[in-house]
């Protein structure tokens, strides 16, 4: 049956309405739908974090590993060398065992007893084998000599010290003297062996001024202190009273002495005057880096002793003024007797500084570098006695010494020092009938190797001299041929 064609004109059936279940069901498909997908990618993310905290983890823990094992081997090579140190220290404790002397107690806590001894083997182109006609002494100088044997009793109660200083030796002959004894109170509260920003000394001891009058004998490389300090500070000790201290790098030291050392010509610790040679002494140690520095200043003002003269009778003189060893009437002269002259005082003063530097270094040990340098008028007391009333005018002096040690392994040190000294920076000499000036100056090149066994030590040094003491065939100054090769034997105990 055929379809018959629509009639024209006729309205479209309308179209179907939508069934709102169906459209709800869509919608709530779509959002799951997308829900699920922007879960996934959550856990893809999840995911890939956690594999680049897990990676993260494994980088940390095997470097953590590798520290560990690094603290493993340090630990290990550390304990290896403890016990290496343990052992060596136990060695060294065995041998001191075995080869120090015995111990002596003392009855009192604070009380010790240390020294040291000093034998000599000297050589020196000076010596004669002649005697000296005015005091019958040998010029000779080649020989043995027991130059010091010290024995020292310290005594440390806290506020109260003191100190007892004994000396052997056979310098003129066999002799045994005090040479130190003090008694001291602290007027700070301090522990033994501490130091005090204030103590008071009586008694006898080292002249505070410098380092190398104050410097032990036993602790000095070079066998015998510069010539200035044995000019002005002959045998370093004087009686009399001092204040000294410390605070952190700062030290100070006053004295009033005497002003007659132990090794002065005139009168060695005594006093001939009423009055006293005031000393002081300010300095500083401290450090910069790995270096260290020790400085000071000193002073010295005091008053000298000259002991007059006797009277005396008329004398006839010939004084060859021209020097041709005929006697002219010109030459012979009548020196007129004169009544005895009082004894007069004069006034001597010092002032010096003084500088050390130290550097330690590495697998070697320590550099030293030490200098002085002091200036005095009328002071010297040794060498060339200094008296302005017998010579009309004041005696000017200069000294200084710059000297270099150089520490080295298995107990071996090097030094070398050079000291010089003026005792008359106005020295005049007569040649040919006129007074010129002249020149009166000591100097010394010493070079000083040392090799220290245990408690002992070996010095060989030489020393190269120059003064103008000798003469030549005309009379006119000239150097004194007095170089030296010196052996030196000490031990402490």
């Amino acid at each position: 049956m055929s379809a018959q064609p629509a009639r024209r004109g006729a309205t479209p059936p309308p179209p179907p309405v939508p069934d709102p279940a169906i459209a709800e069901l869509k919608t709530r498909l779509d959002a799951e739908e997308a829900a699920r997908k922007a879960a996934e990618e959550r856990l893809a993310a999840a995911e890939q974090n956690l594999a680049a905290q897990a990676a993260a983890a494994k980088t940390a823990a095997d470097a953590v590993a590798a520290q560990q094992a690094k603290l493993d081997a340090l630990s290990t090579q550390l304990a290896a060398e403890a016990t290496a140190r343990t052992a060596a220290i136990t060695a060294a404790s065995d041998a001191i065992t075995r080869t120090a002397p015995p111990s002596i107690g003392a009855r009192w806590g604070g009380v010790s007893l240390s020294g040291f001894a000093q034998i000599d083997l000297a050589i020196r182109q000076s010596s004669s084998d002649q005697l000296v006609d005015a005091t019958s002494e040998p010029l000779n100088q080649d020989r043995f000599n027991l130059r010091r044997a010290r024995l020292k009793v310290n005594a440390d109660y806290g506020r109260v010290l003191g100190a007892l200083e004994l000396d052997a030796n056979t310098n003129n002959g066999s002799q045994a003297r005090v040479v130190g004894a003090e008694a001291s109170y602290s007027f700070a509260k301090r522990e033994r062996g501490a130091t005090s920003p204030a103590i008071a000394t009586i008694g006898s001891f080292k002249i505070p001024f410098g380092q190398e009058v104050l410097e032990s004998d036993a602790d000095r490389l070079f066998l015998e202190r510069s010539t200035v300090a044995r000019a002005l500070f002959p045998g370093e000790f004087d009686l009399g009273a001092r204040v000294a201290g410390s605070w952190r790098s700062f030290s100070y030291s006053l004295a009033a002495q005497n002003g007659e050392p132990i090794g002065e010509k005139g009168f060695p610790l005594r006093d001939p005057n009423a009055a006293k040679d005031y000393t002081g002494h300010v300095g500083i140690d401290t450090t910069f880096g790995k270096l260290r520095i020790v400085a000071g200043l000193s002073a010295l003002t005091g008053t000298g002793f000259h002991k007059g003269s006797p009277a005396t009778k008329d004398q006839l003189v010939w004084r060859d003024t021209n020097e041709n060893g005929v006697v002219e009437l010109s030459e012979i002269q009548n020196i007129p007797g004169h009544a005895a002259t009082a004894a007069t005082n004069f006034d001597r003063f010092a002032v010096g500084g003084d500088l050390r530097l130290v550097l330690p270094i590495a697998k070697v040990g320590k550099l030293e570098l030490r200098g002085e340098i002091t200036t005095g008028n009328n002071l010297d007391r040794a060498i060339v006695p200094a008296d302005p009333v017998s010579s009309g005018r004041d005696l000017r002096e200069l000294g200084y010494y710059v000297q270099l040690l150089q520490e080295l392994p298995h107990g071996f040190i090097l030094g070398a020092r050079f000291d010089h000294y003026d005792p008359d920076a106005d020295a005049t000499d007569r040649q040919s009938g006129e007074v010129v000036p002249s020149v009166a100056t000591f100097s010394s090149l010493a070079l000083a190797a040392a090799a220290r066994i245990q408690n002992g030590r070996l010095i060989v040094e030489y020393d190269v001299n120059r003064n103008h003491q000798g003469r030549d065939a005309a009379g006119v100054p000239t150097n004194l041929k007095d170089n030296a090769f010196l052996v030196r034997a000490e031990v402490k105990f």
